[in-house]
């Protein structure tokens, strides 16, 4: 039993060690498939191709370099494409461009061609551009106010909206058309009182409500507030009496709610007139003698360099309030003109202090009022008819004491009468060729005369030329003295 018990063992243990040597063995196997492995891949880095390895590899090279070229082909015609649409955008773009651009243009040369004035007369159109008309003298039942002076030996300077104004300096009007326009003109305004000066300015009706504080500075600081129709229509003139006579109206009608005055003056939408204009405006129409051209330019240094180049005395200069480079321009002139020794004053004070006839419901336009020194041809011709008729009567009583004939001193006193009549009928036969002479003119001007500085000659004389006229409430409805601007002047008591 000790013996197999001890073979059972010995067995056991040689079984173990089997399974150790076949676990040895498998490792072997392992070891060895390992090695084969090695074995082959250095095997495979020795290896010489074949040409049908050497072919296929071409080939994949091949259709490597094709997939590649494919690519960079696709690429180049993406861009080109991408171009090509780029072009053709930028081309439709200049063309619409161009097109609105011609639109636009097209329209702006017929606005600037309303705008570049020249007057209609009928069917005719008159250039009024350097042309020079005599002043045409018109009867109208007048009101004269005397205005108060700083002193009683010194009636030159006379106190007027506001300030006193010499009346023996050159004197010019400065107007703004189409506002009002809120900050621009308050600008304005700011650099003419800072400089003694008034200005006129034309409103246009619709345009009062949105800037009304505006304008009543305009009214409360003594400057001018005109007419400049309802909606500045260009076409204005083309239309019916009865349209062009409410396009006025309903502006005075504005103008007079917001500041307590009724305008006296007007001026027409780009200074066209025609028939239907002259039987519908009843107010003393304005027009001017330097034109700015400052709503075509917008260049503030143009509009400075038309004034200075062309400024004289008893000038009306237009320019336009909507624009901040007229703006500019008038800062700088403003003072500019004070240097030189101009009066800025409203047109109706220019109208009052040259004493000029100037009347509304004539069709007539008036452009500037310089200073016209009386003739003295005039007085001698007076004293001459005076000293004729003196002689004759001289005469006629001669007969009377010596022969106290009835006939012959009904003869005498016949004679004495003729020679009166004769004197009357060339005086009015003169006047009357003047007045002919200049009917058919739209737009009055005073001649220039060749030194533009006038100096009364006398007090009494500078006293007339500072009185003012009624003729402002021409066509007008007042309600009240107190409601109009009946008088060019506001006079009031010296300080």
């Amino acid at each position: 039993m000790a013996r197999n018990y001890y073979s059972d063992q010995n067995n056991r243990n040689r079984g173990s060690s089997g399974r150790q040597y076949s676990s040895h063995a498998s490792g072997s196997r392992y070891s060895s498939n390992s090695n084969s492995s090695n074995g082959r891949s250095h095997t495979g880095r020795n290896h010489v191709m074949t040409n049908a390895e050497k072919q296929e590899r071409a080939e994949r090279h091949r259709r490597a370099m094709r997939k590649k070229k494919a690519r960079q082909r696709a690429y180049t015609y993406r861009m080109i494409a991408l171009c090509s649409v780029l072009a053709a955008v930028f081309i439709v773009w200049k063309v619409v461009t161009g097109i609105t651009g011609y639109i636009t243009d097209s329209r702006q040369q017929k606005v600037d061609a309303m705008q570049d004035i020249e007057i209609n007369k009928g069917n005719d159109s008159i250039d009024v551009a350097g042309q020079t008309f005599a002043a045409e003298t018109y009867s109208v039942e007048t009101t004269v106010s005397p205005v108060e002076t700083t002193a009683a030996n010194d009636p030159t300077h006379v106190f007027s909206n506001g300030r006193y104004v010499d009346t023996t300096k050159p004197m010019i009007a400065l107007t703004w058309d189409d506002g009002p326009n809120g900050t621009t003109g308050e600008k304005i305004m700011d650099a003419l009182e800072a400089n003694n000066g008034r200005g006129t300015f034309f409103l246009v009706g619709n345009r009062i409500d949105n800037y009304a504080s505006e304008v009543k500075r305009m009214a409360e600081n003594g400057h001018e507030v005109a007419n400049h129709s309802w909606d500045h229509d260009t076409s204005l003139s083309k239309k019916s009496a009865d349209y062009i006579r409410e396009e006025f109206e309903k502006t005075n009608a504005k103008i007079l709610e917001v500041t307590g005055v009724s305008p006296a003056l007007v001026r027409l939408p780009g200074g066209i007139i025609t028939d239907a204009v002259r039987s519908a405006v009843t107010q003393p129409m304005i027009f001017w003698s330097i034109d700015t051209v400052d709503w075509k330019t917008k260049d503030a240094q143009k509009t400075i360099d038309s004034i200075e180049s062309q400024v004289k005395d008893g000038d009306i200069v237009l320019m336009h309030e909507l624009y901040t480079s007229t703006q500019a321009a008038s800062e700088a002139v403003i003072p500019w003109l004070a240097q030189q020794g101009y009066q800025l004053v409203t047109v109706s004070e220019l109208i009052a202090f040259r004493n000029a006839d100037v009347a509304g419901g004539n069709g007539k336009q008036y452009s500037s009022f310089p200073y016209v020194a009386p003739p003295e041809t005039t007085v001698e011709e007076t004293a001459a008819v005076s000293s004729t008729t003196s002689e004759k009567a001289s005469e006629t009583s001669e007969k009377l004491q010596s022969k106290g004939n009835t006939s012959e001193t009904k003869k005498a006193e016949k004679s004495t009468e003729n020679a009166t009549t004769a004197s009357e009928t060339s005086a009015t036969e003169s006047a009357a060729a003047s007045t002919e002479a200049n009917a058919d003119n739209d737009v009055i001007e005073a001649p220039v005369q060749d030194d533009d500085t006038y100096v009364p000659t006398s007090a009494q004389e500078a006293q007339k030329v500072s009185e003012t006229a009624a003729w402002m409430a021409v066509g007008q409805n007042p309600v009240s003295s107190d409601d109009i601007q009946t008088d060019a002047i506001q006079a009031a008591a010296p300080n």
